[in-house]
């Protein structure tokens, strides 16, 4: 998902807009909760039913299974939750990556940055979108898809259009 913001001309801020990027998330982590734990049930209630008729060994599979199922849940929800925000300015561009906060921060001067736009390997995968600036590459909306992308790279024009009017305004 891509989501947009121009900043006001009044505001003191240096920057004129952002580009807030985030994977598409079907499930909260409450939903996913509650899903797992229905699994759980109906699973240890499986298990036990079998374990009373003296198959006890499904039972630690079944405790080992709902681990490793709780687990990927987990790390799918965790990943889905990291947002990427690309800042424009006059003189920079600033790329930040987490989940609750920034975890990585780039400040690029806007002059020396590139939108880079990579074809994919192979026909059923988008292309990749990086920004570069001089030996280093960061690759952005890695998790968007196609039409995503294609948003992407619209926005990321007039963004700059927005950042080169700011800067004959000053």
């Amino acid at each position: 998902m891509v989501s947009v913001e121009y900043f006001d001309n009044r505001d003191p801020q240096p920057y004129v807009g952002q580009i807030v990027m985030q994977p598409n998330n079907s499930m909260s982590w409450q939903a996913t909760q509650y899903f797992l734990l229905t699994l759980m049930a109906i699973s240890f209630t499986m298990a036990t039913a079998f374990s009373l008729q003296g198959y006890w060994v499904i039972l630690p599979f079944s405790i080992l299974e709902m681990s490793f199922l709780g687990g990927c849940f987990y790390y799918i929800v965790r990943r889905n939750q990291t947002l990427e925000v690309v800042r424009f300015s006059a003189e920079e561009v600033v790329i930040e990556v987490g989940r609750k906060g920034p975890e990585t921060r780039h400040v690029w001067q806007r002059f020396f940055t590139k939108v880079m736009v990579h074809p994919p390997r192979h026909p059923w995968y988008p292309n990749r979108i990086a920004l570069r600036y001089r030996d280093t590459e960061q690759e952005i909306g890695k998790f968007l898809t196609a039409e995503d992308k294609q948003t992407l790279l619209s926005e990321i024009r007039r963004m700059i259009a927005a950042a080169d009017n700011s800067q004959t305004r000053n």
